[in-house]
């Protein structure tokens, strides 16, 4: 978002020097620059510093139909001293805060009430309230009938908590989207400077703009490979979705389901490796492994994810005879990389920092950025036509991942907030408690309530605070139950991403829908039905072992194919069409072999019982594209003839 049009000159040049201060100061902590010039800094000053920018450039940011007034001004000071006092008082507060509960307490009150106003100007009330009540709870829980009464905490102790204590405000969430999201954004920020989001489109139109209903599968790739460095889903929305669904519109798709085809596919960006949004980074500090486990275990689910959107997209352009999407795929494969190279050279230098060099994913990403920068201004002076940056577009794209940050920061500093309430009260271990009795009755059940709760959760928060809730309160239960840690988060992670195509706030399709002026309650519920194998696809984290490549690379294999076939079978079961036409008795044969295929049979039958049937699922979507492929070779002939 370019503020320059509603922002007063001085306050955009504040704005965007406190903006790029943010990414330049996570650069500096992963370096290590002040451990190495001598300055003893914990994190925690350095994310309270942060924190502080942040606050400030979205005070600085004019809401819409307003302009910069006073109290903005105000609270953006108020940020930066409240930054500055942490920052310098953080090491005695920290370890002495009851030697000066004035103000610690002081601290406290401030910062819970900068965030707080910041939250509601950037997402709304939701978070607010659930903060709101934990306080209450935390020094009236004696009031709370029941099993889930309190211990009262005074107003002071808990004020104090928050303001100094390592576990609350400036703890682990804030230091992961300090240190390492802000870092993600940055280097996404600069490979869409180079020519990225240009670079995967035109990729995406080599490799699936050629069949029936092309421009939809463009848009499915791309924003797939988007997706991969961008981990939002509407911006994921707003980057390809001004290209892709005019595009599906002139190719025959009405504007409901081409704003629902991006809307969905923009949604898997957060599910999309290596960049997967901030919940994966925080994921790999929950689990205490590297970030490289999250990419490997996400790579299957994600290519079903894309893949059963796909399907459905060839199914209905096979049976509404829609047109490939021949005009878009422009270019050898040869000259598309030639003008991609920046992009390229980027993405093989962070995933072989990951892979290759072993090196956690803050210091890849920093490595990877630099790269990025130096050649693309390399490429600027010697006046290249791909992939240049100048000095100016590098300094905008700093401010641009400075501001789009910021939310992020409040987010997790706000989560940080709330976890640690349930942690001084008790509150969170009391509801693992209940659930983990709950599961134990019947573990599916629980699974379905896990579910449920990430989706409702979803409708009013951000997937980042969701999955920080839910990881904090469903994910012991679920590992206490005998699911392995890695499974049970990336379940929790999945529904708390869903709610960007839930009605009645699917906020993706929305966005989609503004694009492609259909519809926004149409284009939810339809975002809906394409993305319904999504809502069951977690499922198989659990009772499907081997889809996030934690067991032998033949399991990891059957799982894939296996639910792929299922997958396929029920899509054109549901739809009447696969490759040709089908009848009544064969949709309900492909909808039962489908479903079967996704119940576990092994652990309720037999391992036999379930190679069986999904051999047979198997064969019959084999026998169908065999005679589909029969019956048109004879007009292909025709028609070349």
């Amino acid at each position: 978002m370019d503020d320059s049009v509603t922002h007063t000159s001085p306050g955009r040049h504040v704005s965007a020097v406190l903006a790029v201060a943010v990414p330049l100061l996570a650069m500096a902590w992963v370096l290590a620059l002040p451990q190495r010039a001598g300055l003893m800094i914990f994190p925690q000053q350095m994310v309270a510093l942060m924190l502080g920018l942040s606050l400030a450039v979205c005070f600085l940011r004019p809401r819409p139909g307003t302009s910069l007034g006073l109290l903005d001004r105000l609270l953006a000071a108020a940020s930066l001293a409240l930054a500055a006092h942490v920052f310098v008082r953080f090491p005695v507060l920290s370890e002495r805060a009851w030697d000066h509960p004035v103000e610690a307490a002081t601290v406290g009150v401030a910062v819970i009430l900068l965030v707080m106003e910041g939250l509601r100007r950037v997402i709304g009330i939701t978070l607010i309230i659930i903060f709101a009540a934990l306080v209450l709870y935390a020094v009236a829980g004696q009031w709370v009938p029941g099993a889930l009464q309190g211990r009262p905490q005074p107003i002071g102790d808990v004020l104090q908590y928050l303001g100094t204590d390592s576990s609350a405000t400036w703890g682990q969430s804030l230091q992961i989207a300090a240190f390492v999201v802000v870092l993600f954004v940055l280097f996404a920020a600069f490979l869409m400077g180079t020519g990225g989001s240009d670079f995967f489109s035109s990729v995406a139109g080599r490799i699936s703009g050629k069949g029936p209903g092309g421009s939809a599968k463009v848009a499915v790739t791309a924003s797939g490979l988007t997706g991969m460095i961008s981990g939002s889903a509407v911006s994921n929305v707003m980057t390809t979705g001004v290209i892709t669904i005019p595009v599906m519109k002139r190719a025959g798709f009405s504007a409901t389901h081409a704003s629902a085809i991006e809307a969905v596919a923009s949604t898997g960006g957060q599910l999309m490796p290596p960049i997967m949004g901030a919940a994966a980074f925080l994921m790999a500090e929950f689990l205490q492994v590297p970030y490289r486990d999250i990419i490997v275990a996400a790579a299957l689910p994600a290519l079903l994810y894309f893949l059963s959107l796909y399907i459905q997209i060839d199914f209905i352009a096979r049976r509404d005879r829609l047109p490939s999407a021949r005009e878009e795929v422009q270019g050898s494969f040869a000259s598309i990389l030639l003008k991609g190279w920046v992009s390229l050279v980027a993405i093989v230098a962070l995933m072989g920092g990951i892979f290759g060099f072993d090196l956690a994913a803050e210091i890849s990403v920093v490595y990877a950025t630099l790269i990025i920068v130096a050649l693309a201004l390399v490429a600027w002076a010697l006046k290249l036509s791909y992939g240049a940056m100048s000095p100016r577009q590098v300094l905008a794209a700093l401010i641009e991942a400075g501001r789009s940050t910021c939310d992020v920061l409040l987010i997790c500093a706000a989560a940080g907030m709330i976890i640690g309430l349930m942690t001084l009260t008790g509150l969170g271990f009391t509801l693992s408690y209940y659930l983990m009795s709950f599961g134990s009755e019947s573990m599916f059940l629980l699974l379905l309530l896990s579910a449920v709760i990430g989706v409702v959760l979803g409708l009013g928060l951000p997937t980042t605070a969701v999955y920080l809730l839910l990881a904090t309160l469903a994910a012991p239960a679920l590992v206490q139950l005998g699911i392995p840690p890695m499974s049970a988060h990336m379940f929790l992670l999945y529904y708390g991403m869903l709610s960007m195509i839930t009605p009645p706030i699917a906020i993706a399709a929305y966005a989609a829908a503004s694009i492609g002026g259909a519809d926004q309650y149409r284009t939810g519920f339809a975002a809906f039905l394409f993305g319904w194998a999504s809502y069951i696809l977690p499922f198989y984290f659990i009772y499907k072992p081997g889809l996030l490549m934690d067991t032998s690379w033949m399991q990891s294999a059957y799982v894939f194919v296996s639910t792929a076939v299922s997958l396929a079978l029920i899509a054109g079961g549901v739809l009447g069409h696969g490759h040709k036409a089908l009848s009544l008795a064969q949709r309900a044969l492909w909808v039962l072999l489908g479903i079967a295929v996704i119940i576990p049979l092994s652990q309720m039958l037999s391992p036999l019982a379930e190679y069986g049937v999904a051999a047979a699922a198997a064969v019959v979507l084999g026998a169908h594209l065999l005679s589909a492929r029969r019956e048109a070779a004879p007009v292909r002939a025709e028609v070349s003839s």
